[in-house]
């Protein structure tokens, strides 16, 4: 083979590795924005090198396993990414960190779950674990619901959104009656379960239910209350997030939900805007997974800009001096930022908001209030 010159050809791009663990629908757009944040860098002029996105697309959870994708973030590492981003699901985030840092190679984590942080693993999530419980309790708290029912599902990081409500209920003088954990997949006897469980909540009287949940079960829950439970009101958790699908908002019809997307928030509608003219071929994007990529994706290039060598380690050190960047998720006055020893990414009171369907529009239901 040819031997080259080091100082007189133009330099090789940053590889980047793209832990995959959902479906295409949101992966090729988590795709779409790095590759569309790498360009508005480039041509800003802040980075030559460029940026090489490898994406691998690991069978995780909740169907596959949570192995496969471990396997996954260990061969972005072998094929000489200096970080990686992903997954979206949040017991995967659980599971990887201690490899990121087995390996030391940066990992920014894009679940939910405050429980994905080392020294070498990064959270810019979809959602926030901690917060959402607080957030769903401000509104049960305003609406003056005393006594809840909580329902969740057998996802690993359920029990960290239940341990933070409970504590919220606590502050708030709020009482939960009962809780009941769901199977997390679409197992066939899911309505019968639902039915049954339904029946003995009833008989409680509640004055509201809140759920927790991690996936297409809490769609299914939603739609069963609706039809056989419609006068009780309702809250949920970042699982809200199907509202943003008009095929499925009428699931979710009458529920109030927590959510990173605020209509207020001018960064997120600029990138919105910027994304449809870039690809027209994505159609209607949910604004929440746009604003969640770029998120991360300026997190992660804005990383390697401020890193002091292209290692590792330099891109570590670089990250965490990221600090002060507008962030498209949450309310507008939400940013990003890491130090040495704080490596959640989304910073403000209003990191999420609650948001309503109310006759088949997705509408803001307003900001939480401390207490």
């Amino acid at each position: 083979m040819a031997r080259r010159d080091q100082y007189q050809e133009l330099a090789d791009p940053v590889k980047i590795g793209l832990l995959m663990d959902g479906p295409a629908k949101y992966s090729d757009n988590i795709l779409r924005v790095c590759e569309l944040v790498a360009e508005q860098y480039k041509a800003a002029g802040r980075f030559e090198r460029g940026f090489e996105f490898i994406p691998v697309y690991p069978w995780g959870p909740p169907a596959g396993f949570i192995q496969n994708t471990i396997d996954a973030f260990h061969e972005l590492c072998d094929k000489g990414c200096v970080a990686v981003i992903g997954g979206t699901h949040s017991d995967d985030c659980i599971a990887v960190p201690p490899h990121a840092c087995e390996r030391e190679v940066p990992f920014i984590a894009m679940g939910a779950t405050g429980d994905s942080m080392t020294d070498w693993s990064f959270s810019i999530g979809w959602g926030t674990i901690p917060q959402d419980g607080y957030v769903m309790v401000s509104w049960l708290k305003k609406n003056g619901y005393k006594r809840v029912i909580a329902t969740w599902d057998r996802a690993a990081h359920a029990a960290e959104y239940m341990a933070h409500f409970r504590n919220a209920c606590a502050r708030a003088g709020i009482e939960i009656l009962s809780e009941y954990r769901f199977p997390q997949i679409l197992v066939p006897e899911l309505d019968d379960i639902f039915t049954s469980v339904t029946g003995r909540l009833k008989a409680l009287q509640p004055d509201a239910l809140a759920h927790f949940g991690t996936g297409p079960v809490a769609g299914r829950w939603a739609d069963f209350v609706n039809k056989n439970w419609n006068d009780l009101p309702r809250v949920m958790n970042g699982a809200f997030y199907g509202a943003y699908e008009p095929e499925y908002r009428a699931v979710y019809e009458g529920w109030v939900g927590t959510s990173m997307w605020d209509e207020d928030n001018p960064t997120a509608a600029k990138f919105a805007k910027e994304f449809a003219a870039r690809y027209p071929e994505a159609g209607d994007v949910p604004i929440e997974l746009l604003a969640l990529s770029y998120d991360v994706a300026r997190a992660i290039v804005e990383g390697v800009v401020q890193a002091p060598i292209l290692t590792p380690d330099g891109v570590r050190r670089g990250l965490e001096m990221v600090e002060m960047i507008p962030a498209a998720c949450g309310g507008p006055r939400t940013c990003i930022a890491f130090n040495p020893h704080a490596h959640l990414g989304h910073l403000g009171p209003d990191t999420m908001i609650l948001r309503r369907v109310k006759d088949g529009q997705n509408l803001k239901e307003g900001y939480a209030e401390l207490f």
